[in-house]
């Protein structure tokens, strides 16, 4: 693809803060879609050739407004969990329709979440799409509407599955917080099995990968998957934190139903992420093959690499 503007829809998110930063990195101009352009500048600070542009994507106006002149719309927008069944698919379909008016590429960040539990590792582009949870069957009614819409309208479009990310910009609750928590010597809350090959994905990376595939012409209308650089149990990723924090953090693993059960009764959140917590429990490794064999290269940071960088943002953006 031409080195023509980029519209990033989510761009203070950590899929869209990094797919901004490859942007740039790329050559390419980019225009971010934000409700306030004050709030965003922090995001940007020091990146070249970034346009911030005050808008809301739940209005399709704005939308189009944001649009002119791009030629891939990167939507790297979510929801809360709370929200997922309200709001993730009408917010999607602005996007869309906006893309498609345009005539401009359609880029997304998929995860793990429509495969369901893996009947086979690693997990390929062909595995089938069986989600058992709310949100795995919501995420599968995304792509298809996608896809939809490639069939309908002829808008082309690149999907880009990953596993959980971490990294600067990574803000969910869990992940910044594990970085806090381990410069101020506190305990480390995480969830799931503490011994259970998973896959934690250096955010960074995944805004590389999903750049590559959004602006070449052999990622039209096509699907891949991108795995983390190699496995980590939770045990030895959350140890690395403590570690590299420098103050020895203790550990808290939480992996019982009825803990789950209790909290989510009382929390809705909690109740959101406990219908995930599968992921955190099982095996799913993502098979990056058929992206390797495109675009010749795969994930390559080191979990030791992208804890240290992750710890430099979170000094850096939470004054720690």
């Amino acid at each position: 693809m031409n080195k023509d503007k980029c519209l990033v829809v989510g761009a203070t998110g950590g899929i869209g803060r990094s797919a901004v930063k490859a942007i740039v990195e790329n050559g390419n101009h980019v225009r971010v879609l934000v409700r306030s352009k004050q709030k965003a500048e922090k995001y940007f600070f020091g990146m070249k050739n970034v346009e911030i542009f005050e808008g809301d994507a739940t209005k399709p106006a704005d939308l189009s407004k944001a649009i002119k002149g791009c030629s891939a719309l990167f939507y790297c927008a979510n929801t809360l969990y709370t929200e997922w069944i309200e709001k993730a698919r009408p917010l999607l379909k602005v996007s869309l329709d906006a893309a498609a008016e345009a005539k401009a590429r359609f880029v997304f960040p998929g995860n793990v979440y429509l495969y369901g539990h893996a009947q086979y590792n690693p997990v390929d582009e062909k595995h089938p799409h069986a989600a058992h949870t709310v949100k795995g069957k919501i995420r599968v009614e995304m792509e298809e509407t996608i896809k939809k819409s490639s069939s309908e309208k002829g808008l082309h479009f690149t999907i880009v599955r990953f596993p959980d990310f971490y990294g600067p910009f990574v803000v969910n609750g869990f992940s910044e917080k594990a970085y806090q928590n381990a410069l101020a010597g506190k305990s480390i809350l995480w969830i799931g099995s503490k011994n259970v090959p998973l896959e934690y994905i250096f955010i960074e990376d995944a805004g590389k990968c999903i750049v590559a595939a959004g602006l070449s012409e052999q990622g039209i209308n096509q699907e891949y998957n991108v795995p983390a650089t190699t496995p980590i149990t939770n045990n030895n990723y959350l140890g690395l934190i403590s570690k590299l924090g420098g103050a020895n953090s203790k550990l808290q693993i939480l992996n019982s139903n009825l803990i789950f059960s209790t909290m989510g009764f009382f929390n809705k959140l909690i109740k959101e992420v406990a219908e995930m917590l599968y992921l955190k429990r099982e095996e799913l490794i993502l098979d990056g093959t058929k992206f390797k064999n495109t675009f010749g290269f795969l994930p390559g940071t080191t979990y030791d690499e992208g804890v240290k960088k992750t710890f430099e943002w979170v000094k850096a953006f939470y004054k720690v």
